[in-house]
């Protein structure tokens, strides 16, 4: 059997796990302050300054009259496939200068250059109404950015005690918690990372930017792979695309016909915010990249058990995740009871770290109990070197960190 028919025969397509709801952000991590004001001027601004918001789509709370719960974009009136949802002007995106412009169509994972444009703009209160909005965001909820406390005590809730545990791949996801403060700020950043705007500025577009372009009103956007409903217009990751946005605007559209009050969803890894992302970016890595634990459906792959939910369960994979089930339980016993005043860590870190624990647990729980109702087992996945979880991309050649590119708007 070839190779990639061996592929096919192995990722044959399971159930989605369920995992209870949640809200993208947890009231603890609201902002500072209620940013409705800020909000109002910078739809302002964007009218007064070229942009286009379509009539029918409006700003508000997730739960209306909760000043403190995240926002979303919803549907005021009905809305067909293909209807122009935003177009921001090039001028008003931040981004690096143009003459880093070569640096990033070159795959560059270095966004310095946008960091920098945002720590400018949030300068002296927001030099823009959009730098305002963004000054207004909440602090540090990021786990790269959470306080040295909190990134401890979530280390201890992923790493394992198993003999054999040799590499973060071997302990529960997400991993590189502390490689992304190394990489983006100390790396690209000229390390920065005691700059109090800077760090803010770094967070912000790690959790919001789309690929190097800091965009108003796209940020406002949830994400959601069950029920997207809006693509980009323009493919922003390629040089062809990119010179069509930098002259019509940077466009977001219906992919199905909307209803009134509905709300309008992007993804963040299927091929939207990033063409990086397909096969390897799941539940865990949202979390740790962007800060909530996404709704259903949601995708988990655990290295060291080598099982990726879609994948049949192998006997050597469901064995190790029972263990680390028991693990975590015993986690949870030693710790649930106390509060963050206890740990010395922020209420924001504190509701975010159980919040990811009740999901990872939960993920677990399913995986060991389908396993126990009778699906068929395999250890094929095993047998393969370290791509085995590849399936809906193609890893290009020449890429040594085996990253995936799927087709814009798949």
């Amino acid at each position: 059997m070839s190779s990639s028919r061996l592929m096919k025969s192995i990722f044959l397509r399971l159930a989605i796990i369920l995992v209870p709801l949640v809200v993208a952000l947890a009231q603890e991590c609201s902002e500072e302050r209620s940013a409705d004001d800020v909000v109002s001027q910078l739809l302002n601004w964007l009218h007064e300054n070229g942009a286009y918001i379509n009539e029918k789509v409006a700003v508000r709370h997730l739960v209306p009259g909760d000043s403190l719960s995240p926002r979303g974009i919803f549907a005021t009136d009905d809305m067909d496939v293909g209807e122009t949802v935003c177009r921001i002007p090039w001028n008003l995106i931040l981004k690096p200068r143009d003459k880093e412009m070569v640096t990033i169509v070159g795959k560059s994972n270095c966004t310095s250059g946008t960091i920098e444009a945002v720590a400018d703009a949030m300068s002296s209160g927001g030099k823009t109404p959009y730098g305002a909005y963004l000054l207004a965001q909440p602090k540090d909820y990021t786990a790269a950015f959470w306080s040295q406390a909190a990134r401890d005590l979530l280390h201890e809730m992923l790493l394992s005690k198993r003999s054999n545990h040799l590499t973060e791949l071997d302990q529960l996801p997400p991993r590189g918690i502390d490689d992304l403060i190394d990489d983006e700020i100390k790396l690209c950043c000229n390390g920065r990372v005691n700059d109090p705007l800077f760090r803010q500025a770094a967070m912000l577009v790690m959790a919001r930017a789309d690929f190097h372009y800091m965009v108003p009103f796209y940020d406002m956007n949830n994400h959601h792979n069950g029920k997207r409903n809006m693509a980009h217009r323009y493919n922003p990751y390629d040089p062809i695309g990119l010179n069509q946005i930098k002259q019509t605007g940077y466009e977001l559209v219906t992919t199905k016909a909307v209803k009134q009050s509905e709300q309008l969803y992007t993804s963040y890894n299927r091929g939207v915010v990033s063409k990086e992302y397909v096969d390897w970016f799941g539940t865990p890595e949202m979390f740790l990249q962007f800060g909530f634990v996404e709704e259903l459906p949601q995708r988990w792959l655990f290295d060291f058990a080598r099982v990726k939910f879609d994948l049949v369960w192998s006997d050597a994979g469901t064995a190790l995740l029972r263990e680390e089930l028991t693990r975590l339980t015993l986690f949870a016993k030693h710790h649930r009871h106390n509060t963050s005043e206890d740990t010395h860590i922020s209420l924001c870190e504190w509701s975010s770290l159980w919040q990811y624990y009740d999901a990872l647990h939960y993920a677990l729980s399913s995986a060991v109990q389908q396993s126990s109702n009778g699906y068929n087992m395999t250890d094929d996945a095993w047998k393969l070197d370290e791509n085995w979880w590849v399936k809906d991309g193609t890893i290009t050649s020449d890429d040594d960190d085996h990253k995936v590119y799927p087709t814009i708007n798949a």
